[in-house]
Formats: structure tokens, sequence, C-alpha cells
């Protein structure tokens, strides 16, 4: 019985428990599910992600969370450092900000394009920009707006009718557009407008895209509650990547006094490198500090001198390396098994070949068509084998259509790549030997056990509840319990068949074990509920489809397929 087996058993008897505790006790008082509507009067706070207030952004930062694929990061930045972390990675990902003021040192936003030339995107919407962010984005640069309480937004035909709120009541707002505007890439597209200006453009830059959005109030809270502005916040995120990464730059987000040119910003990134913001500043200012620290060093100093004595053996003992070769071999091993799709198990097969010819001959094949030529041949010359037997096995892992991939297939290139281990001395015979000989086993199905065990623990508690209250039926149940609770335990504790080289070993679950020769086995019978192995002397496993998950029943019937052919019942 392994550690997870036994934490399960340990949970579900709690949780069993609990429920007969809860349902022998007194009824607890009647609650309400009545959900209670967030109501806020905070007109002030802007910008804020995770703020249910009116102007916050819960609400875009739910529907960008539904936008992007399951298992993608949407993260916020808010130092360079940071920042610096996540551009160095090779990936392309999403950079987005919504707020009033955008800007960035020189270094980050050149940084930023670099990444945005090789893939990745860029969003900002915004109300001001530096001036050194504009002279990266535009040739010429002027904006216009509208001074109105509502504006309405078109996407082609589409009519988007937006209004400005303050405390629920319409306030005339400077709702931005672009005039007269020349971006760095001249064939900028609009994406929507409102008076016959743009005010949501995209432009390209190397494989990336810069989107620019002038009106990032209508992000706020109160805007998406409405049909339109849900509508049109959909429409925008629709123009973003559901499968990268998200990271919004909220090292960006500038106060109102905070906005600067682009000598401002030059200045700035001098200012920074000369302040001093490190801890042993704060250390220094305070009397206390400075003299923690100096017992510190002076602790340190005494233990090097009293404790600088050599303390190990004269001879240390060195553990023996284990071999990981079998364990490897069997984990990818457990990966073929695990995989149900032929496709799939290609690509793990793939992947393992590449790694172990890269870590074996210090040869990349994976890289790119250039390179390729160049790293096969090495390959020939440090293999010793043919070029056309190398590039029949690389043709094999990289086939042109999907549709010829079968289980056939999957064989014939697991052979082939055996074949190859083995003519370079990757793998040895004696290693391919221990790998072939590795007994397996056959567990039973653990919800069919759990079933036994908490059924069991339900009818014992039942029947002392019973005689508790001096009911007749109490003393046969209890009994009754302990045996499917004991059921239960023992099918937990044992395994259903170890199949090993020679031989098959099977433990009922009462009564003593059965061994039997492999070469005594003389059929097998598919029956309508299970299999069947007959052997000499009129010997039989009769094993159930309900005793086994659906991962022992497949290597069961491998080892079926493997060895004899079946007779259907």
């Amino acid at each position: 019985m392994n550690k997870q087996t036994k934490i399960g058993l340990v949970v579900f008897i709690l949780i069993f428990v609990t429920v007969i505790v809860w349902l022998l006790g007194d009824p607890a008082l009647p609650s309400k599910n009545e959900r209670n509507p967030y109501v806020s009067e905070n007109w002030d706070v802007q910008f804020k992600s995770n703020d249910k207030d009116p102007y916050g952004l819960f609400l875009f930062d739910q529907l960008l969370r539904a936008h992007v694929d399951s298992g993608k990061i949407i993260q916020p930045i808010t130092d360079w450092i940071q920042l610096d972390s996540v551009l160095s990675k090779k990936q392309n990902i999403t950079m987005l900000f919504v707020g009033n003021r955008f800007g960035l040192q020189n270094r980050e936003i050149d940084t930023i394009l670099n990444r945005v030339k090789e893939g990745s995107d860029l969003f900002i919407s915004y109300n001001d920009l530096t001036d050194n962010l504009i002279k990266r984005f535009f040739n010429s640069y002027e904006i216009s707006y509208d001074f109105a309480d509502s504006v309405t937004i078109f996407i082609q035909r589409n009519k988007f009718p937006m209004y400005y709120l303050y405390q629920n009541d319409t306030l005339a707002h400077e709702w931005k557009a672009f005039s007269a505007i020349q971006p760095i890439d001249s064939n900028y597209q609009s994406l929507s407008s409102f008076m016959e200006m743009s005010n949501f453009i995209r432009i390209k830059l190397g494989k990336g895209s810069i989107l620019l959005h002038t009106n990032q109030e209508i992000f706020f809270n109160y805007q998406l509650k409405r049909t339109e502005g849900y509508r049109y916040t959909s429409f925008v995120l629709n123009n973003l990547s559901k499968e990268k990464d998200v990271y919004l730059l909220e090292l960006g987000r500038l106060l109102d006094e905070d906005i600067m040119d682009d000598s401002a910003m030059d200045n700035a990134e001098g200012d920074a490198e000369r302040a001093d913001s490190s801890y042993l500043k704060f250390i220094l200012k305070s009397p206390a500090f400075m003299v923690a620290l100096g017992l510190t060093f002076l602790g340190l100093i005494l233990f090097m001198l009293f404790r600088a004595k050599r303390m190990q053996p004269i001879v240390p003992y060195l553990p023996k390396k284990k071999n990981m070769s079998l364990a490897f071999a069997e984990t990818i091993t457990s990966i073929y098994l695990a995989k149900q799709h032929p496709l799939g198990i290609l690509q793990v097969q793939r992947k393992n070949f590449y790694d172990a010819v890269n870590k074996h001959f210090f040869i990349d094949i994976s890289r790119r068509e250039e390179d390729r030529e160049r790293e096969i041949r090495s390959l020939v010359e440090k293999s010793a084998l043919p070029e056309s037997e190398i590039r029949d096995l690389l043709f094999l892992f990289e086939p042109t259509a999907k549709s010829i991939i079968n289980d056939q297939y999957i064989v014939e290139v697991a052979k082939k790549q055996r074949a190859f281990y083995l003519q370079t001395g990757m793998i040895s015979f004696k290693m391919l030997e221990r790998i072939e000989n590795q007994a397996f086993t056959i567990q039973r199905n653990l919800w069919l056990s759990y079933l036994f065990v908490l059924g069991g623990i339900f009818i014992v508690l039942l029947g002392f509840y019973y005689l508790v209250f001096a009911i007749g039926i109490g003393i046969v149940l209890w009994p009754l319990g302990s045996l499917f609770l004991a059921l239960g335990i023992r099918r937990l504790t044992i395994s259903l068949l170890n199949i090993g080289k020679d031989n098959i070993t099977y433990f009922p679950v009462f009564g003593k074990k059965k061994e039997l020769l492999i070469n005594d086995l003389m059929h097998i019978t598919r029956l309508k509920n299970g299999i069947q192995l007959q052997f000499s002397e009129n010997r039989k496993i009769t094993i159930t489809n309900i005793e086994l998950s659906s991962f022992d029943r497949t290597q069961l019937d491998k080892f079926i397929a493997k060895h004899h052919q079946l007779e259907i019942g």
C-alpha cells in the first residue's frame, strides 16, 4: 500500500466520518444563500485591476483572463529587474497597459520594442504618453478630442455609444482620438474610430504589433456592465493573442505630476543610477542597526578564526553515483503507456531522441534548416553510421502527414530508434536486457476498494447508531460493515497480478497466492466481462474488467498481445 493510497484512504475516511456526525447531529440553522451585490461610492481610485469600484478594472481583468487560454500567465510587472527577467525568456508574450499616463525609460522601451520585433505584442490604452515613447512610435503625432458627455464609436457598421459618468451623473469629458499621425509603419490599420478619427490602431513592427488605444476610460467597471461596453471590450481583446502570456506593465504607470519629456527621462536614468536605494542605506540611518551590523561582522570574524580548523574526515566518504539510466528508461516507458494518441507518443519519442543525441554526441539536430545539414553531417561522422540510415530515422520522426501515424508506425520508429542506440553504443546490450526483464504489477481498481472501505465505515456507524437506540438490526449491521471494511483494506494493500520475465503471480483477495509459469500459459479467452488465462493442468485465472483501472487494463492487454492471440469468448 503506497503513500498516496494511504493518504487518499485517510482523507475519505475523515470526510465520511464528518458527514455521518453531521447527519446524526442537530440540524444546522437555515442560512441565506442570497449573494449581496457589491456597492461602492468611491469614484476616485482609478485603473486598479483588482478594484470593483466604478473606476476600477476588475471586470476588464476578468474578461482578459477569460480571453487567454487556460494555463497562460497574467502577471503584473512593477520594476525593471522583473521586466528584464521576463524579456530574457525566448518566448513571445503580450505586454499590456491600461491607465491615464504611461512612460518608460529609454532602455526599457528599447528592450520592449526589440521583443516586439521578434513576435511579441504591445497594447497601450492611455491618455498621455511621454515624449520618448511618442518619438519611437510616430514620425508625426497630433491628438484631437471631442468634449462631450458621450461618444459613439464605430467598428465598420457597428455602433457603440459610450458615456462618461461620475457619481451616476453624465459629465462632459475629453474623448481623445488620433488626428494627423504618421506611425513608424505608414501602413497602419485603424481598428475603431469616432468622428472619422481613429481611436484604436495597430502598427506592425517586425513580426509583432503595437496596439495603441486612446480611450482608456472605456474599460472602467461601470462601462463594462453595459452591453455596448462589454461588446466593445470583447472586440479589443480579440485583437490580442489567446496563446501568449500576458504581462501588465505597471512599472510604466505615472502619476499626474510624473509626466516627463524625453530629456527628463534621460536625466531620470542618470539619477536612478546615482541614487542609493540599497538596504545598506536604510541600515546606516539607524544606530541600533549599525550596532547589530557590527556585531554580526565581529561574530563572523570570530567564527572564521575558531572554526577554520578542518572538521571533515581526512578521507571523505564519497557516495556511489546512482545509475539513472534504468530509471530514465522506466520513466519513458510509463509515458509511452500513459499516452493514448499515436501523435503524442511520436512527439515524446522525437524529443527523447534529440536530447539523447545532443547529450551523447553534443549535436543539436533540432536546429533550423540552415544549421541542420551541418549537424546531420557531424552526426554521420561521429556515429560511423550510413547517412541514409540517419536520414531515414529523422524522416520517420518528422512525417509530412499526420494521417500515416498509427500504432504500427510508432512500433517501427521505436525499433529503428533502439537500433540506433545499440549501434552507436548509447545503450549497452546488458542494460537493454535488464530493461526487458523488468517486472510490472497490475493493481486493483482503487475506486472499488474505496467504495468498500467507505461503505463499511457507513454500515458500522449505522449499526452503532441503531444499537444506541436499542434497534435490533444494529447487531447485524456492524459485523457486516466490518466485513466490507476488511475487504476494502485487503484490496488496497495487495496487488492483483505481478508479471515477471518467466512467471505470473496472482494474489486473490483472500487465500494463498498462485505462482504460474508463463510457458505454461496455454490459452487466453476474452469473456464478456473480463479475461480468463488458462494454464496447463486445468489451472485458470479469471480477471473481471471491474477489477482493473483503464491504465492497468491497457498494460494487461499489451502483455496479452505480446505473448498470445486472443480468442473472443
